[in-house]
C-alpha cells in the first residue's frame, strides 16, 4: 500500500502537468494536470498492482509466460465467464447499496461528530478526496467518459481483484480457512483506499466480493461486481455534480428509507440463495 502510494507520486512528478498536483487544490487543477493524474492512476495500478501479482502467479504456478495458463488458472481466472453466478452477485451488490449508504451517513451523523477534531479531520479528508475524485471523474464528452470510465472502474475493478481477490485471497485461504481468508482481504482491500470515513462501507463490500469469490472461484464474478459498482458510483458523482442537492440529501431520518433498507436486505438474501444454487460447489 505505501509502495503503490509512493509510485503514484512519482509518476506524477515525471507525467507532464503532474506537477502541478504537488499542492491537493482540486479547485485550482487544469486540464493537463487533471490528465496527468488520470495517467498516474493508470500507470500505478498496472505497475503496482497488476504487474508484480502476475509475477508472484508465475513463481506460484512454476513459470510459464505472464499470460500462460498455469498463473492466470492459480490467480482465478477460468477459461469460461460463468454469466449466472456474474448476473446474481451483481444483483446482490446493488442489494447491498442502501445499507452501505446507511452506515456512511450514520457515521457522519453520529460517529465523527463525536470524536470532535479528529472526526473533523477524517471528514476534512474524505472532502478533499471526494473534491479530487470529482475532478477526475468529469466528463465533458462521449470520448472523456469513455476514458474515465476506463481510468475510475475499469483499470481498478481489474487490477485491484488480480491483486486482493486473485493472489492475496487465495492465499490467506492456504494458510488460515476459507472465512479466514474473507475477513482478513476484506479488512486490507478497505485499508488500501487510504479512507478512515469509508473503512467500514468498504470493508463490509470487501466480505461480499471475497465472499462470493470464495464461493464461485472465478475471478470474473468479483471482476463484474467490482466493474459494476465503480460504474455506478461514477453515475452518482455525475449526478451530484449536476444536481448539488443529491449529493446533500440525507435520507436516514426519512420513515420510507428503513423499509427500503429492510427489502433490500431481503433481496440480497434471495440472490445470495440463487447464487450460492448457481455455484459448482453449493
Amino acid at each position: 500500500m505505501l509502495l503503490y502510494n509512493i509510485a503514484g507520486a512519482l509518476l506524477l512528478l515525471v507525467i507532464p502537468g503532474g506537477a502541478a498536483t504537488a499542492v491537493l487544490d482540486p479547485q485550482h487543477f487544469d486540464s493537463s494536470t487533471i490528465v496527468a493524474m488520470r495517467l498516474a492512476q493508470v500507470a500505478g495500478q498496472i505497475l503496482v498492482l497488476a504487474l508484480p501479482t502476475l509475477l508472484l502467479a508465475r513463481m506460484h504456478a512454476g513459470g510459464g509466460g505472464f499470460f500462460s495458463w498455469q498463473p492466470l488458472a492459480f490467480l482465478g481466472i477460468a477459461r469460461r465467464v460463468p454469466w449466472r453466478q456474474v448476473l446474481f452477485a451483481v444483483l446482490g451488490m446493488i442489494s447491498l447499496q442502501p445499507l452501505l449508504h446507511s452506515v456512511t451517513e450514520l457515521q457522519d451523523l453520529f460517529l465523527w461528530p463525536a470524536l470532535g477534531p479528529s472526526g473533523e479531520a477524517v471528514l476534512d479528508s474524505r472532502r478533499l478526496m471526494d473534491a479530487l475524485i470529482g475532478k477526475l471523474a468529469g466528463m465533458h464528452s462521449i470520448p472523456e467518459a469513455l476514458a474515465v470510465s476506463g481510468v475510475l472502474a475499469l483499470t481498478p475493478a481489474c487490477c485491484e481483484e488480480l491483486f486482493f481477490r486473485g493472489y492475496l485471497q487465495q492465499n490467506y485461504y492456504k494458510a488460515l480457512s476459507p472465512a479466514g481468508s474473507v475477513f482478513f482481504t476484506g479488512f486490507v482491500f478497505a485499508v488500501f483506499h487510504l479512507s478512515a470515513a469509508n473503512l467500514v462501507p468498504l470493508t463490509l463490500l470487501g466480505w461480499y466480493i471475497g465472499y462470493i469469490f470464495m464461493k464461485s472461484g472465478s475471478l470474473a464474478v468479483p471482476f463484474f461486481v467490482h466493474l459494476l459498482n465503480n460504474l455506478a458510483a461514477l453515475g452518482f458523482l455525475h449526478a451530484a455534480g449536476s444536481s448539488p442537492e443529491v449529493a446533500d440529501a440525507s435520507v436516514v431520518f426519512s420513515l420510507w428509507w428503513w423499509p427500503v433498507v429492510a427489502g433490500s436486505l431481503l433481496l440480497l438474501v434471495f440472490f445470495m440463495h440463487r447464487f450460492r444454487a448457481s455455484c459448482p460447489s453449493a
